[in-house]
């Protein structure tokens, strides 16, 4: 479906699947309409919309054409709502939670993917506006986010942000940048495990986002795979969240795997992806929960 161009120039709304956002545990296999947001608070030197990232260029969205195409495509099987991207959609809060309030009025679903710039405050002062949550870290300490020029705060408004967004009882998701494969990197990665499991569910999803020149990234020397492959494997013995290379796509590790059982819980390799061997959220080997907001409708 083709849509006309109601937002900036640099982003117009599109189609895609619910793991592209990537959110791995809520509502597998479902679509979303995608709506971009210009503006970021960070200066990533590694950053892959640079034009979206900077741009001023912005007309809000209408709440009324975009209800409209929300009730078009809710007469699609598996279509789940709308997902708030782009750079950063905390930079225009109003629209989004006028817009979001109509498409929840068509019974459909509200996600947010953001930098950081959304926060605690914004959210309790928003009630009801976000279902799901894809919380991007750019690192795991202070000096990593100073390097990236971001506005002091930015690492912790967004720990209070996933803390409080889970005890409200909406989904939440991570995703941690991976830029290096060096130790100085490994130990970011080993204290967001280790808030993830002191702090958090152990079962919340963590994606690596591996920075590397073949996506089309500006930085020099990118994480070799196995470092990569090295970091999902030391989080599962740990049983610390479910833990994904999910802009790697195909490879094994975007499967989730049952933390107790180890079976393959949900095939990604398959399309839609495979979920024979999930009963009611929970493995079907074993019966661990496995963290899964599913589409009732489709099952």
């Amino acid at each position: 479906m083709r849509f006309d161009r109601f937002s900036s120039p640099l982003g117009q709304p599109y189609i895609a699947e619910i793991e592209e956002v990537p959110l791995y545990h809520y509502l597998p296999g479902d679509s979303a309409l995608v709506l971009e947001i210009p503006g970021c608070p960070l200066s990533c030197p590694y950053c892959d919309r640079p034009l979206l990232a900077r741009s001023r260029d912005w007309s809000p969205y209408d709440p009324v054409r975009l209800a409209a195409a929300v009730n078009k495509l809710g007469s699609e099987t598996r279509f789940a709502g709308v997902v708030w991207s782009g750079a950063e959609p905390s930079l225009h809060w109003d629209n989004v939670v006028e817009c979001s309030r109509d498409v929840h009025k068509a019974g459909k679903r509200v996600v947010v993917a953001t930098n950081g710039g959304l926060t605690a405050d914004l959210l309790h002062d928003s009630p009801e506006t976000v279902d799901a949550l894809l919380v991007r870290f750019k690192g795991f300490t202070n000096e990593t986010y100073r390097a990236l020029g971001s506005p002091a705060g930015v690492l912790e408004n967004s720990r209070i942000l996933v803390e409080r967004a889970i005890d409200a009882g909406i989904h939440v998701e991570l995703m941690l940048d991976i830029a290096r494969d060096t130790p100085a990197q490994e130990q970011e990665f080993s204290a967001m495990l280790a808030w993830i499991a002191q702090d958090l569910r152990r079962g919340t999803p963590l994606h690596l986002r591996a920075i590397a020149p073949e996506h089309g990234f500006t930085i020099n020397h990118g994480p070799a795979m196995p470092f990569l492959e090295r970091l999902v494997e030391s989080a599962r013995k740990q049983h610390v969240g479910f833990i994904y290379l999910s802009n790697c796509h195909g490879h094994f590790l975007n499967n989730t795997m049952c933390p107790n059982c180890y079976s393959v819980v949900v095939d990604r390799t398959a399309h839609p992806p495979d979920l024979s061997f999930v009963t009611d959220g929970n493995c079907a080997q074993c019966g661990t929960d496995l963290g899964l907001t599913l589409d009732k409708e489709a099952l």
